[in-house]
This record gives C-alpha cells, sequence and structure tokens, in this order.
C-alpha cells in the first residue's frame, strides 16, 4: 500500500488529536494537584459537586452529537454551515435544558452552593460553555482542522493552571474561575476557526448530503446508550470500588483507572482522524485501516510495555500503599488495553460507517462486565478487577476482529 498526502495527513491529525487529549488529562491531573496544594481541603471539596455537575450535564446532553459529526460533516460539503447551526442548536439547548433541571434536585442545589448568590447562574453558563467546548473537537476534526484541537486543549490546559495560580486566594471561587474563565475563552477562539472553515467549504464545495431523520436516530440512538455505557464503566466503577472494598483500595484503584482512562481518551482521539477519512473515502476503508492500526500499534505499544515494565516505580510517586496495592493490578489493565486498541479501531469503522449498533455492543460490553464485576467480586484485593478487564477486552476484541474483517472484505 503507498500512503497518499492525505493518509500522511490523517495520521498527522491523529498525533494531534491524541496529544491534545492527553494533555488535557494532565493537566486537568496537575488542576488538582495545584488545588490541593493552594486552596485548603475545606473549599477543594466545596468545589467538587459543582465541578462533577456541570461535566456531568454537559456529556449526558450532547447525545453523541460529537461522534456523529465525524461521518455527517466530511459529507456535508457546501451545506456544512447548516449542519453545523443545527448541531450546534441541539448540543447548546441540550446543555441550557439539562443545567436548570439538574440545578431543580438537590445535587444540584449543592453544587450551586459552592458560590453562594452566583453559583446557579455560574454553573448554567460554564455548563454550556464546557458543552460546545467539548463539542468542538469533533467539529475541528470534521473541518480538517485537528492542530486547531491542539492548540485549543494547550491552550486551555495553560490557561487554567494560570488562573488557578491567580485567583487561588478566592478559595472555592478561584478554583471554578479556572474552568469558566479559559473554556470561555477557548470557545471563543476555536468558534471563530469553526465559523471561517464551514464559510469555506460552504463557499467552494458542492452541496453535499445531510443525514436523514432516519440515519440520525439510527447512529445517535446506540451510540448514546453506548456513551452512557462508557461513562459508567469510567466512572461509577470507581465509585463501587471505593464504597465496597474501602478508601485506601479506592484511591489505588482510581489512580490505575485513572491512567487507563487517560490513554483510552488519546488513542480514541487518534482513530477519530480516521473516521474522518473513511466517510469521505469508504471504498479504502481497507487500506486506511491498516495504516491507522499500524500506527496505533508503533504509538501506544511502547506506551504499554513502558507502563508495564515501569508500573512499580510511577506507583511509587503515590505512596507505598499504591505499590503494593496497584502494581499488578497496573499491568494487568495495562495489558488489556493492547486488545483494546482492535476495539477502538472497530468502533471507528463502523462508526464511519454510520452503524450505530455494532458500536454500541463493542462499547458497552465492557460496562456490562466491569460493574458486576465491581459490586460483586470478594473484596480481597485489585487484582481480579484488572483481571476481569483483560477478561472482556480480549472477548470483545476476538468479535471485533471477526466483524472488522467482514467488514474490510466488502471495501476489498
Amino acid at each position: 500500500m503507498t500512503a497518499t498526502v492525505d493518509d500522511g495527513r490523517m495520521v498527522r491529525d491523529g498525533i494531534a488529536l491524541s496529544a491534545g487529549a492527553a494533555f488535557t488529562s494532565v493537566a486537568g491531573l496537575l488542576g488538582w494537584v495545584i488545588s490541593a496544594r493552594l486552596v485548603p481541603t475545606a473549599e477543594v471539596g466545596l468545589t467538587a459537586a459543582f465541578t462533577s455537575g456541570f461535566l456531568l450535564v454537559s456529556g449526558v446532553t450532547q447525545v453523541s452529537l460529537g461522534p456523529a459529526v465525524l461521518r455527517w460533516l466530511p459529507r456535508a460539503g457546501g451545506r456544512s454551515g447548516k449542519l453545523l447551526l443545527r448541531t450546534y442548536a441541539v448540543v447548546m439547548a441540550g446543555a441550557l435544558l439539562g443545567s436548570l433541571v439538574f440545578l431543580a434536585f438537590p445535587a444540584g442545589r449543592q453544587a450551586a452552593a459552592a458560590v453562594p448568590g452566583w453559583g446557579a447562574p455560574l454553573f448554567v453558563v460554564v455548563t454550556l460553555a464546557w458543552a460546545v467546548l467539548q463539542f468542538q473537537d469533533p467539529v475541528l476534526t470534521g473541518l480538517d482542522r485537528a492542530g486547531a484541537v491542539l492548540v485549543k486543549n494547550l491552550g486551555f490546559g495553560l490557561g487554567r493552571i494560570a488562573v488557578l495560580v491567580l485567583a487561588a486566594s478566592l478559595g472555592a471561587l478561584g478554583i471554578l474561575l479556572s474552568w469558566a474563565v479559559p473554556t470561555i475563552l477557548a470557545v471563543l477562539g476555536a468558534t471563530v476557526v469553526v465559523v471561517t472553515a464551514s464559510r469555506r467549504r460552504d463557499r467552494h464545495l458542492d452541496p453535499g448530503i445531510l443525514p436523514t431523520r432516519g440515519e440520525v436516530v439510527s447512529l445517535l440512538g446506540p451510540t448514546y446508550l453506548a456513551s452512557i455505557g462508557q461513562s459508567l464503566m469510567y466512572y461509577l466503577v470507581p465509585l463501587i470500588v471505593t464504597a465496597r472494598f474501602g478508601p485506601v483500595p479506592g484511591a489505588v484503584f482510581f489512580v490505575v483507572w485513572t491512567a487507563v482512562n487517560a490513554v483510552d481518551v488519546a488513542a480514541t482521539g487518534f482513530v477519530n482522524s480516521l473516521v474522518v477519512r473513511i466517510a469521505t473515502e469508504p471504498a479504502r476503508a481497507r487500506e486506511l485501516v491498516r495504516l491507522a492500526g499500524s500506527r496505533l500499534a508503533v504509538f501506544f505499544g511502547p506506551m504499554i510495555v513502558v507502563g508495564v515494565v515501569l508500573a512499580r516505580p510511577l506507583l511509587s510517586i503515590f505512596g507505598s500503599d499504591y505499590v503494593e496495592l496497584g502494581s499488578t493490578a497496573l499491568m494487568l489493565v495495562l495489558i488489556g488495553f493492547a486488545p483494546r486498541l482492535l476495539i477502538l479501531l472497530a468502533v471507528g469503522v463502523f462508526q464511519a460507517d454510520g452503524r450505530g449498533m455494532p458500536v454500541a455492543a463493542f462499547q458497552l460490553a465492557g460496562a456490562a462486565v466491569m460493574l458486576p464485576v465491581a459490586a460483586l467480586l470478594p473484596t480481597g484485593g485489585l487484582v481480579p478487577l484488572a483481571v476481569g478487564f483483560l477478561t472482556v477486552q480480549l472477548a470483545v476484541a476476538a468479535v471485533a476482529a471477526l466483524s472488522l474483517r467482514r467488514r474490510l472484505e466488502i471495501a476489498a
């Protein structure tokens, strides 16, 4: 296979998206470390409900439109502006309505109490801005502006740390401003790029294809369920572990699970560039998957090996309990991420095809197994949890490999 200029751009875009996602994760972790150092613990605790609330609401109310535009934008051509107006309206309306509903419940009122008098309106503004900010990553990718995603995420991460350091004396309000200010600025900057790029496409490209109502339902319905399943696996499992195993094993598992989640987000970013290319050139799916798969192996394979070899030294940074309880678990879940790469590759191909059911099946399988494993296994240690993750990834990867092979045979 000879890679074309566009194929090379796919790889570069994938690297940019992976790097941007990884930097956002690192900046987020660093932000909490700085908060713990500069702000009293009680003040940090006040912001936990606020932050968890707007992250939850903005994620749930997007109804998986982000992954969907990766397929729709490359096919929209000169009608990209119309598509973006519709999808942005849905995202913003969902975030606005979701934030108001959330504030009506006790958890919402607790979140608003972080900033007396201004908590509720600040929550609505931050939720709306964060929903748009997250949606702009796939939009920029679909507009062939993946480099702007990296710049945006770098700017947001650095801005958040800067505001946090400068506003630490304000306590809880300072922490919340470190989210709000860089989020709004990043949204404004990215919006300029989105508007400019979409207008250029509308002027220079022939009118393309907008998704039909049936396609919208068939793609968004299953993938929305899949996104909820993924959220439950990555955010609910640690809570179950803490409740059943105790605070110390829970803290160790949280670090292990967060590491895997960060790698997963970075790999998904790389696969998003594949989704755009296949949506544009479905007949070349076989070549593109081979190229993307080889690059995934090159970029993430060594990362997995290094993580397994250095699991104990890496966890020793956090303390001896982390080494004793988490080193074997970290090794196993990192090994489990190798077959996870194949699953993500298959998810990307079927997402580009507009087939929501396989995407949902592959993504929900992990949650369907890990939640019962966390809830029912004996509380003797974290290794059985890691074995459960490794086992389910191997099983799902085997099914994904067969499904992907059949799909690529059609393209051959």
